[in-house]
């Protein structure tokens, strides 16, 4: 009879593979615990470590957020003067030759066809603008004012707010040419002091206007011509009886989104260069200044002082980074020995490197820990910072620096911070893992 074939057993392989995870958690707790206990010998050693990382971090946060406050303050000081979506528009000269007639030519823009802007797709609100200078008296004091003649949208688009108890010009006033009038802060500070205007009388150019709302005060850190609590508001149908207003002087429309800005303005140009056969490329022809030029002059600020904010401090970082490697290697040196045993014993490269990349990277953390928790209470004790609420007569403080702890800072902080901890770690680490354990035997 053939012999009966081996049988195969694979409880061995079995066994082998279930014990790995046990033998890898039973590794990484005396990993962990030998790392504790290290730091533990150490501590005053590695509270100074941790003092550099600390430090480090506390200037990487408060720089950053320094930053984050500043190109809030700005957004603040535009947003006060336009709404989002909201383009100015100047007709200006031709500067590219088109439909046979040569560069030069002036464009001039009529209220109709700033009105029949408002009928395009991608334009939400529409207002002509025309400004020209009058004097304004009530009672017995005068003053010299710029008077614009403005739509009833031009509030929304321009932020123009009432105080309590008045209003904006409405569609009404502008339809049956009312002689109505909406004021300045200033405006009112110098016609009226403390005398409540709403409802009272001035007069403009020797004609009768009623006020019929005063301007809230806010914070306007673009203008053109002047800042508008110096102005007064009639309808723009109304102006017809004061002066010339076939042209305007200036238009202002909004995108029914700001995503789409963009797009708007090349629909307006478009629109406006087939009515006064110009090209359409030619930006000259009507100069427009949007929201998303404001957004791209500050971004452009603002991208600069926080690259050398945030040099300064992971420069700051990198130094305290430097100190933990080099107390590591000073920890490795003294240690030799003890790794030499270790290694006798049966301690693999890869539990050496192990061990000491986590006493590292365990100083980093700790370091980084108090560093973040020190910055928020520096960032509550330093917000606001003087900015531009003097120079904007911003009651409100809103342009001033406001510090804030926020969820992508940490973020990116925490990134730093990993680096950081990795590089400090890694190379003693690696030195301590490569000893060979005779020669470290031998240390003394």
């Amino acid at each position: 009879m053939d012999a009966a074939p081996p049988s195969v057993s694979f409880v061995p392989f079995v066994s082998l593979v279930c014990d790995r995870p046990r033998r890898w958690l039973a590794m990484s707790r005396e990993i962990v615990r030998e790392a504790c206990f290290s730091l533990y010998h150490h501590r005053f050693r590695a509270a100074l470590s941790m003092l550099g990382i600390s430090w480090g971090i506390i200037s990487v946060v408060v720089l950053l957020s320094y930053g984050d406050g500043f190109r809030e303050a700005l957004d603040a000081g535009f947003r006060g003067a336009f709404s989002d979506g909201t383009v100015i528009a100047w007709p200006g000269q031709t500067s590219l030759q088109a439909g046979g007639e040569r560069a030069g030519k002036r464009v001039r823009v009529t209220a109709d066809d700033v009105l029949a802007i408002g009928e395009l797709p991608l334009v939400k609100n529409v207002s002509p603008e025309f400004m020209q200078e009058f004097p304004v008296v009530y009672g017995n004091r005068q003053s010299s004012h710029l008077i614009r003649g403005v739509a009833a949208s031009y509030g929304t688009m321009r932020a123009e707010r009432p105080q309590a108890g008045g209003r904006f010009l409405d569609e009404e006033d502008v339809r049956l040419r009312r002689r109505v009038a909406f004021i300045g802060t200033e405006v009112q500070l110098k016609l009226f002091g403390g005398i409540p205007p709403v409802g009272e009388t001035i007069r403009v150019g020797g004609q009768r206007f009623e006020i019929v709302g005063v301007m809230e005060e806010k914070v306007q850190l673009s203008n053109y011509n002047q800042p508008d609590k110096y102005c007064i508001f009639i309808p723009w149908t109304t102006l017809g009886g004061l002066s010339d207003n076939r042209y305007v002087a200036t238009f202002v429309w909004q995108a029914v989104s700001p995503m789409l800005e963009p797009k708007a303005i090349r629909q307006v140009r478009e629109f406006l260069a087939k009515r006064y056969r110009y090209n359409a490329t030619d930006t000259r022809a009507v100069n427009m200044h949007g929201s998303e030029e404001n957004q791209q002059v500050v971004g452009g600020i603002v991208m600069g002082l926080k690259m050398v904010l945030t040099f300064i401090g992971v420069l700051t970082l990198a130094i305290g980074g430097v100190g933990i490697m080099n107390i590591m290697f000073v920890n490795v040196q003294e240690r030799t020995r003890e790794i030499g045993v270790r290694k006798a014993l049966g301690a693999t490269r890869r539990e050496i490197l192990l061990q000491f990349l986590l006493e590292g990277l365990a100083t980093t953390f700790a370091g980084g820990i108090v560093g973040i928790a020190v910055s928020w209470g520096l960032v509550w004790l330093l917000s606001p910072r003087p900015f531009l609420a003097e120079l904007l007569d911003d009651a409100g403080r809103v342009t001033d620096i406001h510090l804030v702890l926020s969820m992508p800072l940490i973020a990116i902080t925490t990134t730093i911070l990993m680096i950081v901890g990795l590089v400090a770690g890694l190379l003693p680490a690696l030195k301590a893992s490569r000893l060979d354990p005779i020669e470290a035997l031998r240390y003394e």
